[in-house]
Parts: structure tokens; sequence; C-alpha cells
């Protein structure tokens, strides 16, 4: 591969930086946690390598977002990148449909549903492929490999949040739960109506209890006409809001419902935790990989209305075990899962690939989740891949337009 360096001057030293290509749907919010991961990221490898930024825009109609990401790929690999970063299993297919690409290694971000399904063809092919693959936690890995047996080794690198100002006492706020989360039909998860099942316990529990409902989604309306039907008393929906709002709401709560069986890390969870906020979450998922313990979490058994109702009535009713909860989260939280403890960890995981000084930066921590051999290099797909020539700008274009057309289709917005 021909190496492309930017010239860096810093103090009068110049150093060569490489220049590393992050495919993705979008960076920030804005595109749900996975363009939260990739906006991490950008940040994680921008002080040390020229990160080229090649957007699939979900948002855009299909058409023009193919066209967009197909002349990025297309023209960014003239002068190709030193590495290639796809944030999305369906994205990283496109590498062997460049002939320019086919020889510059490249990474595969797993984040979770979108991986715990048997795949085949081009999308096994793009992992088996891939130089190094990175879950964000050891409960996406063990769901993957548990769908997809031939999975090679992958790297756990956990993700981050940024750090708050103090946290709150949760045990001082009135009895206000809180659940975020997109609201998708196709992918009914994030523990929406497993919470309202518990949620007429709960009130006859706890009658002055407030549920605030944050995001939006094409599943919104059943949602609310749900509420309305079955008289679900206390239960606010709010709408998208903006982060600085959405921090705010977190203050004012005393526990987030996260009861969900398919997340691959949660980072709403995080979040709630970063401020204080003790977590309702489900035994047996990532929630107790990432608050071992119990540490900041009250674990429901299962997703019945008992076994919600069960874990969630004594934090809320209880102001010493919620102001416990939430202190042990934010403590867990600020040793764990900041933004820069990611940063750190992500780098590690591709010090031996890009062969770049991280300034002697190691992290202990993430000597717990992981599973495997960070590095997976398939010779011989590779090998295979060399021998196909390169048949021009049309023929290029036309597989990869073709795989984008099918992919995008099944394609899902973490």
């Amino acid at each position: 591969m021909r190496a492309s360096f930017t010239m860096v001057s810093a103090g009068g030293t110049t150093r060569l930086q490489k220049r590393v290509a992050l495919v993705t749907s979008g960076l920030g919010t804005a595109y749900g946690g996975i363009g939260v991961v990739a906006k991490s990221i950008k940040s994680a490898l921008e002080p040390y390598c020229k990160v080229l930024v090649w957007q699939h825009p979900p948002f855009w109609p299909r058409p023009v977002r193919i066209t967009r990401v197909a002349a990025h790929l297309f023209l960014g690999s003239q002068n190709p990148p030193d590495f290639v970063i796809y944030d999305h299993v369906h994205l990283a297919v496109l590498h062997a449909c460049i002939p320019k690409l086919r020889g510059v290694p490249y990474a595969v971000f797993l984040h979770g549903v979108e991986v715990w399904q048997p795949l085949a063809n081009r999308r096994r092919e793009a992992l088996l492929g891939a130089s190094i693959l990175i879950a964000n936690s050891a409960t996406t890995v063990a769901k993957t490999r548990a769908a997809n047996p031939w999975l090679p080794g992958v790297e756990v690198v956990w993700l981050g949040v940024p750090r708050t100002s103090p946290p709150i006492d949760a045990g001082k706020l009135p009895p206000s739960a809180l659940i975020v989360g997109r609201m998708s039909s196709p992918e009914r998860y994030k523990g929406h109506d497993a919470t309202m099942d518990a949620w007429p316990l709960i009130r006859s529990a706890v009658p002055d209890a407030k549920l605030v409902i944050v995001g939006t989604g094409d599943d919104e309306p059943r949602l609310r006409r749900r509420v309305a039907k079955e008289h679900l008393e206390g239960i606010v929906f709010r709408g998208r809001l903006s982060d600085s709002e959405r921090d705010r709401t977190y203050r004012s709560s005393r526990l987030l419902f996260y009861p969900s069986e398919q997340e691959g890390f949660g980072l709403a969870g995080i979040e709630a935790a970063a401020f204080g906020v003790p977590v309702l979450g489900l035994a047996g998922t990532v929630a107790a990989e990432l608050f071992p313990n119990g540490e900041g979490v009250a674990l429901s058994k299962d997703l019945t209305r008992e076994s919600i109702a069960e874990a969630a009535i004594p934090v809320l009713t209880d102001p010493e075990l919620a102001s416990r909860l939430g202190s042990a989260g934010h403590r867990r939280v600020q040793s764990t899962f900041l933004e820069e403890h990611f940063a750190t960890r992500f780098r590690s995981a591709l010090a031996q690939l890009l062969q770049i000084d991280w300034l002697g930066q190691t992290d202990p921590l993430q000597k717990q989740p992981s599973q495997s051999a960070s590095i997976h290099v398939n010779e011989s797909y590779w090998e295979r891949q060399k021998r196909l020539r390169f048949s021009g700008f049309v023929g290029d274009l036309h597989p990869m337009i073709k795989e984008l057309f099918s992919s995008t289709r099944r394609s899902r917005r973490l």
C-alpha cells in the first residue's frame, strides 16, 4: 500500500501524520447512538491523525445519499488513506467494491442488533476481510458470535460520555422517572412497552410518580394511543430535545427506565448515571456488564410488569436507596466511561495497525472487558481481492451503488 501522510509542524518539529478515513452516516446526536460513537472516534484520532469524514447521510433521499457516499469513496480512493474505519457493517461492504481501496487496511465497528443475526455474502466477507473488528461491549461480541460462529477475534472498546458538572442527589428529587430513546416500530426494544405495562403497578404504590418520555419516531403515535386508551396517568411525551434540554431533564429525574434486552451498549444509561441518576436495567443484559455488582443500577429479573415494578418502586420511594445508587453510578462513569477513557481505549486498539506513538498512554480499565485477540487479518481474503482487476470508473460504481441500495434497506440507525 502506498503511504500517504500529512506534514504537521509543532514547536519547530515536523512529523508525519497518517490519514484515516471515517465512513459514517453522520456525527453527533442527530444521527443517534452510532452518530455519537462516530463523533467520539473522530475526536479520539484527530490529535494524532488527519481524519477524513466520508458521510452517508441517512435522512437524505436514497438516490442523493447513495450518490454522495459513492462519490466520497471513489474520489477518496484516488488518493487512498492509510486506514479506513467503517462505523457500520452495512457500510463496510463497500470496501471491496473500490479496487484502489482493496489494499487499504480497515476496521469495522460492531454496535448491536445489526450483527446479532446471521451474516452472509458481502457482510460476512466485510468482517472477515477487516484488519480489526471493534465492538462496544462483550455482550455485543457474545451475541454476534452466537449468530455467526465464524466471527474472528474482536477488540472490546467501551464507549464514553462527556464529563458533567457535580451530580444530582437523586434521593432529594420527587418520583419523576425517565425514558430516553428512539421509538421505532421495527425496533421496539428500548423498554417503552415494558415500562408502560408496569406503570399501573408503580402508580398504585407511588401515586405521584411521573414518567417523562424523551425521543420520537414512527412508533410514537401508537404509544400515545396506548397511554390514552389504557388511561395511564402521569406519562408525558417530550419529543426530541436539544442536548442541553435533555441534560436538564436528566438532572430532574430520580430514575431512568432502560429495561432493554437488545442493547449493545446503551449510551442513555451511561449518560443518566453520569448525572447521578439511578438506572433500571435488565438482568443478563449489557447493563450487568457495565454496572457489575449492582453498582448504580437496579436490575429487573425479566420484562414482566411485576419484575419491573419490583425494581422501580424501591428507588422511587426510598430516598436513601436512590441517593446511594445514583452516587455509585456517577463514580462508575467517572472512573470508566468518560470520553477520554473511550479515546484511550480506541487508540490502544489501533496502536499496532497505525503504528502511532499515542504518547505512552495505557488504560488498565480495558483489561476487564477484552475477550479475544485484538487484531485479525485474513490474508487469503486479501490475496483473493488483489487478483481482481480494475474495471474502470463505470464498472466500479455499478456494484457499489447496487450494494448501497440493498444494504440501506436493511441498515438500522441505532
